[in-house]
């Protein structure tokens, strides 16, 4: 754990702490342009000039001072056997959801500054909405399916302030999310709300090559205390994720993650003990239709353990419009 909170307040205090110094820089030798928030031109917005990684773009919105954005993902079962409703929690994680699920989500983005931005979101989640049966052994799936098939209900309503920059000429990205949650699979259980906080880093090599890392806190809430659940139940969630990124062409990149130091808190566990997760790695081909419509079809699967009937599946999307 160390390690972790070594590296998020490195990370952090770079990201911050010398923003005014990165952005003088950067003037100083690029004199680049910038124009207003909102106007019709957007070719030399100041957005785009820090953040130039296509999946970073598309997840930041829009470069007008309003507008809306659309999030669709679907989680999806196993490579060996994409039919069935179950998907499998492959890292063992406590708040993994363990049903195939569909959630769309509509925003309304306010954008602060040129590089801050709110957005308040909300939509539908809905799990197994292909399935009307499950073939397993497992009492709590089986109970699961039988109370969620099929029920569509609100998805986490959610306001996500981001913060853009450029330091070090590594491409920045700043998230902090509160969540209200309201999902079925994890509401049912007692969870409540969630408080994430991120620092993505990019930086390109050339020749089509960027790598960069993430680091990530998730913190939950809850309603009531079970005890009989308390070792099933994440707290609080750290993680680490190194990552890679190859563009071919104008359209198409492809893309890597490595969920390599994730450690997370169980609601039986004291304070000071956290348990290390087993490494995945999440290969994916992102699909760029333009600067605000990126598609991401992608595959996760333990590197140490490759097993068709442990990769799991799984296809996003963002839309920016207005």
């Amino acid at each position: 754990m160390k390690l972790f909170i070594a590296t998020t307040l490195l990370i952090s205090s770079f990201a911050w702490s010398e923003t005014k110094t990165t952005t003088e820089e950067q003037t100083s030798k690029s004199k680049p342009v910038s124009i207003q928030i909102g106007s019709e031109d957007k070719s030399e917005d100041e957005a785009d000039q820090v953040i130039t990684n296509r999946r970073l773009r598309a997840d930041s919105g829009s470069l007008s001072k309003w507008s809306g954005s659309l999030y669709f993902n679907y989680q999806g079962g196993s490579v060996a056997d994409p039919l069935k409703p179950n998907r499998p929690n492959i890292v063992a994680g406590a708040d993994a959801l363990s049903l195939q699920n569909f959630t769309g989500t509509v925003g309304i983005r306010y954008r602060l500054t040129a590089l801050d931005s709110i957005t308040a979101s909300t939509g539908f989640f809905i799990t197994t909405p292909f399935h009307d049966r499950i073939v397993t052994n497992d009492p709590k799936l089986k109970k699961s399916f039988k109370d969620t098939n099929r029920k569509l209900n609100i998805n986490d309503p959610l306001l996500k302030y981001l913060h853009l920059d450029k330091v070090f000429g590594l491409q920045s990205v700043t998230n902090f999310t509160p969540t209200l949650i309201t999902n079925n699979q994890q509401h049912d259980v007692g969870y409540r709300s969630s408080w994430l906080l991120s620092q993505t880093l990019m930086k390109e090599w050339g020749n089509g090559f960027s790598f960069g890392i993430a680091t990530q806190g998730v913190f939950y809430t809850y309603e009531v205390e079970d005890p009989k659940n308390n070792s099933k139940i994440a707290k609080n969630v750290l993680g680490i994720y190194p990552a890679a990124e190859y563009v071919i062409n104008d359209t198409f990149n492809v893309r890597t993650v490595f969920g390599t130091w994730v450690y997370e808190q169980t609601r039986n566990l004291e304070s000071d003990t956290w348990v290390k997760r087993k490494v995945y790695q999440s290969v994916g081909l992102g699909i760029s239709l333009s600067r605000d419509v990126f598609l991401y079809p992608n595959i996760q699967y333990i590197p140490s353990d490759i097993r068709s009937d442990r990769t799991n599946i799984a296809i996003s999307a963002n839309v920016n419009v207005f």
